[in-house]
C-alpha cells in the first residue's frame, strides 16, 4: 500500500479522527495560554520601560531646577539610561543647544505611556522590538526643552526570550497533548475492540460468549449489554432452530417407517389385495405428510409476519353457526356434541386465518372427545375485543400443562394422532397472535378445557 493512501486509510479511522480532534483542542488552548503570558510579559516590559523613562524626566526636570549647565544635563540624563542606542537632545527654541547619542529614525519612535492611560493596551505589545525608541520631550524654563529616547532593545531582547521559552513550551506540550490524547482514545476504543475480537471467534458452535460489563451505564457499557442481549437471543433462536430441526426430523421419521413398513409387508406377500390396501395405508401417510409439512410452512411464515392480510368483514354469529354445522357430523361420530351461543357482532379480519384457527381448535375437541362429552363454542365482545371460547366437559388438561400444548410437536396423548403431527394448537396460537390477539388455555366451568380466543374490534395488527 502506498504511503498516501496509508495515511489516508489512517486518517479515516474514527479513533485517529478522535485523537486528532482532542490533541488540537488541547494544543489550541495551550496556544492561547502561551500568546496570553507573552503578550502580559510584553505589557509588562513596556510599562517598565515607561517608568524608566518617567524617572529619568524627573531626574532632568530636578537638574534643571537646580540650574546645571546644559552640558551636565545631557550627560547626566544620558547616564541615567540604559545601555544601548540611547539619545538625548536639548533644544532652546528651535536651536539645537547639545545632544548626545545618535537620534533614532521617526520610524522607530513610539510615545511614552500617557498619564491618563495608566496601562498598555494588547496592541501596544507590537512596538516592543530591538530597534524602538521610548521618546518624551521635558519642558524647562525659560522655553528649552530636553529630549530623552530610551531604547527598548534591553527589554525587547527579554521578551523574546520568554517567547522562544513559550514557542518551546508549546511545541512539546502540543506532542505531550497528541501522545495524551492517542492513548485516551485507544483507552476508550478498548471495550469496541474487546467486542470485535469476541464477534470474529463467534460461530453456530460458539454462541455462549458475552462481553464483559462494568455497571457504569456509560455507552461503552450500554453497547456491551445490548450486544449481549442481542448475542443471548441469537443463541436462544439456533437452540430453538436445533430443537425444532430435531421434532421435524422425529415427526417425519414416523409416518416414513409407517410406509416402508406397509411396503414392505405387501412386498413380501405379494397379493393384489395386500398391495392395494398398503396403496391405501401410504396414500393416508403421505396426506399427513403433506398437512404437517403445510403447517410447518405457515407457522414459519407467520413467525416472520409473511402472510399477507386480506381484511374483511365478517358476521362472527353466522362464521360460527356454519363452522358448527360443518363439524357436527364429526362429534357425533365420536359420540359428544357441539353447541354455539354467538354474541359477536361483525369483525373486521382475514376469514381464511379466522378459519384455520377455529378448526384446529375443533379437531383438537374432536380427537381428545368421547362419548358423552358436551363442547359449547361461544364468542362475546366488550368494548375491547372479541372473546371466542370452546369449552368441553372432558378430563381436562393439568395446569402445569396449560403453555406446554401450545409447543410444536407436543402431543400429550401419544396414542392419538392428529392431522398435523402435534402442530395445531401451535399453529392456531401464532395466527391468533398475527391477527393481533392471543390464544390461552384455561380451567372450564364444565369440567375440561377452556381454549380462549381474544380478538381485537379493530381488526388485525
Amino acid at each position: 500500500m502506498r504511503p498516501v493512501e496509508r495515511w489516508r486509510r489512517s486518517w479515516r479511522r474514527t479513533d485517529t479522527r478522535a485523537a486528532a480532534a482532542i490533541g488540537s483542542g488541547l494544543v489550541l488552548v495551550l496556544t492561547l495560554q502561551a500568546f496570553w503570558l507573552y503578550s502580559f510579559t510584553a505589557i509588562e516590559e513596556l510599562e517598565q520601560a515607561d517608568h524608566w523613562l518617567l524617572q529619568t524626566r524627573e531626574l532632568a526636570a530636578s537638574l534643571a531646577e537646580e540650574g546645571v549647565s546644559d552640558d551636565s544635563l545631557v550627560d547626566v540624563t544620558f547616564a541615567a539610561l540604559p545601555g544601548g542606542r540611547r539619545a538625548v537632545r536639548l533644544w532652546h527654541g528651535d536651536q539645537l543647544a547639545h545632544s548626545a547619542g545618535d537620534w533614532p529614525e521617526s520610524s522607530h519612535l513610539i510615545p511614552p505611556r500617557l498619564d491618563g492611560d495608566p496601562n498598555r493596551s494588547l496592541h501596544s505589545t507590537r512596538a516592543v522590538d530591538v530597534d524602538s525608541f521610548l521618546v518624551d520631550s521635558v519642558p524647562l524654563a525659560g522655553g528649552a526643552r530636553l529630549e530623552i529616547a530610551l531604547p527598548l532593545k534591553r527589554f525587547a531582547n527579554e521578551t523574546y526570550e520568554i517567547a522562544r521559552l513559550l514557542t518551546l513550551v508549546v511545541l512539546v506540550s502540543s506532542v505531550a497533548a497528541f501522545a495524551v490524547a492517542r492513548f485516551a482514545t485507544r483507552s476508550a476504543f478498548a471495550p469496541l475492540r474487546e467486542s470485535t475480537v469476541l464477534l470474529e471467534g463467534i460461530d453456530a458452535r460458539h454462541l455462549g460468549a458475552r462481553l464483559p460489563t462494568r455497571a457504569t451505564g456509560d455507552p461503552v457499557d450500554r453497547h456491551a449489554e445490548t450486544l449481549n442481549r442481542v448475542l443471548g437471543g441469537i443463541e436462544a433462536s439456533f437452540s430453538r432452530l436445533r430443537a425444532f430441526g430435531s421434532d421435524v426430523a422425529h415427526e417425519l421419521r414416523t409416518p416414513l417407517n409407517r410406509m416402508r413398513n406397509v411396503a414392505d409387508v405387501a412386498l413380501a406377500h405379494g397379493r393384489e389385495q395386500d398391495l392395494v390396501a398398503a396403496l391405501e395405508r401410504i396414500q393416508g401417510s403421505v396426506d399427513e405428510l403433506a398437512r404437517m409439512v403445510d403447517a410447518l410452512l405457515l407457522i414459519a411464515e407467520v413467525d416472520d409476519r409473511r402472510v399477507p392480510l386480506k381484511l374483511e368483514s365478517v358476521d362472527v354469529d353466522e362464521w360460527l353457526r356454519h363452522a358448527a354445522e360443518v363439524w357436527a357430523p364429526a362429534f357425533e361420530e365420536r359420540g359428544s356434541t357441539l353447541v354455539v351461543h354467538s354474541r359477536g357482532g361483525t369483525i373486521d379480519a382475514d376469514r381464511a386465518l379466522l378459519d384455520r384457527v377455529l378448526s384446529n381448535l375443533l379437531d383438537n375437541a374432536v380427537r381428545h372427545g368421547g362419548a358423552g362429552v358436551k363442547v359449547e363454542l361461544e364468542a362475546a365482545r366488550d368494548e375491547h375485543d372479541l372473546a371466542i371460547s370452546l369449552d368441553d366437559s372432558g378430563p381436562g388438561i393439568p395446569e402445569r400443562e396449560h403453555e406446554r400444548v401450545f409447543e410444536r410437536f407436543v402431543r400429550l396423548d401419544r396414542t392419538r394422532r392428529g392431522t398435523a403431527g402435534g402442530l395445531g394448537l401451535a399453529l392456531a396460537r401464532s395466527v391468533a397472535r398475527l391477527l393481533g390477539g392471543d390464544l390461552t388455555l384455561e380451567r372450564s366451568a364444565l369440567g375440561g378445557a377452556r381454549f380462549v380466543w381474544r380478538l381485537p374490534l379493530t381488526g388485525a395488527k
